[in-house]
C-alpha cells in the first residue's frame, strides 16, 4: 500500500484542526480507518446527525447496560475526531446518548438526511466502501452492537446461540449482508427487518471477534486499556 493509503487518506498528513474540520473524510489517516469502519456500523445501526447553525452533532443511541460498547463508541468518536469532546447523556431508564459536535460529521457520514434512514436511499460512497472492505469485521460489529444482539434459539428442543441485526432500511440490511460475506459469514433473512447469523462456525467467529477490541486503539488509547473496558492481558500495542 502506498503512503497515500486508502480513499485518499495520508497517514503522514498534518492534522491541523481547522483544516481537518473543513476537509472531513479526506484527511482520515491509516490509524483511524478501523475506528471509522466501526463507527459507520454504529451510525447506520442506530445513529443520527443533527444540523445546527454553525456545527452538527453525531449521536449514537446505546443500551446503558453495556458500558463496554459505550466506551468503544466514545473511543471511536475520539479517534476519528480527536479535536472534539465526546459527551454521554442518559436518556430514559435504559438508553445512553453518545455524541460529538463537529461540522466534519456531515462529510464523514454523507448518508445523513431528513427523516428516518428507511425512508431514503442509503448508499456508501466509494471511499467508504473501500474502508469497509479493509475492515469488514469492524463494520459488522458496529451494526450488531448498535442495532443487533446475541441471543438463543430453540431448534428441535435444542438450544443454540445466534446473532441478529435488525433494521428497517433495506439498503442497510443489504450492506450488512455484504460485509458479512466479506468475512465469510452467512447471514439469512429471518424476517423482513432482521438478518440472522446462526451457523455454529459463524457465531463462534463473531464471539471471538467480540472478545477483542472493537478497533485497534491508537495514541494514548493504546495504553488506556481500562477506557475500553479491557485488561492488560489483551496485549494492545
Amino acid at each position: 500500500m502506498s503512503r497515500q493509503g486508502i480513499a485518499g487518506s495520508n497517514p503522514a498528513a498534518p492534522t491541523n484542526p481547522s483544516r481537518f474540520l473543513e476537509s472531513g473524510f479526506d484527511l482520515l489517516a491509516e490509524h483511524q480507518h478501523s475506528a471509522y469502519a466501526y463507527l459507520l456500523g454504529l451510525y447506520l445501526g442506530d445513529g443520527y446527525i443533527e444540523r445546527h447553525p454553525r456545527t452538527s452533532r453525531l449521536t449514537i443511541y446505546l443500551n446503558r447496560n453495556r458500558p463496554d460498547i459505550i466506551r468503544s463508541c466514545a473511543a471511536a468518536m475520539f479517534v476519528v475526531l480527536p479535536e472534539r469532546r465526546v459527551g454521554l447523556v442518559k436518556h430514559g431508564e435504559n438508553c445512553i446518548y453518545v455524541s460529538s459536535y463537529s461540522r466534519a460529521w456531515l462529510r464523514l457520514f454523507p448518508q445523513h438526511g431528513p427523516g428516518p434512514k428507511h425512508t431514503r436511499a442509503i448508499v456508501l460512497e466509494p471511499r467508504q466502501g473501500a474502508l469497509v472492505r479493509l475492515h469488514p469485521m469492524n463494520f459488522v460489529r458496529g451494526c450488531i452492537e448498535s442495532d443487533g444482539c446475541r441471543h438463543r434459539r430453540i431448534v428441535n428442543g435444542k438450544d443454540y446461540p445466534a446473532c441478529s441485526f435488525d433494521n428497517r432500511s433495506e439498503d442497510i440490511l443489504t450492506l450488512f449482508t455484504w460485509a458479512c460475506g466479506l468475512i465469510g459469514i452467512r447471514g439469512r433473512r429471518a424476517k423482513a427487518s432482521t438478518i440472522s447469523i446462526a451457523r455454529r462456525a459463524d457465531v463462534a467467529r463473531l464471539d471471538a471477534a467480540l472478545e477483542e477490541p472493537a478497533f485497534r486503539p491508537w495514541g494514548s488509547l493504546a495504553e488506556a486499556v481500562a477506557f475500553l473496558g479491557l485488561t492488560a492481558s489483551h496485549g494492545l500495542s
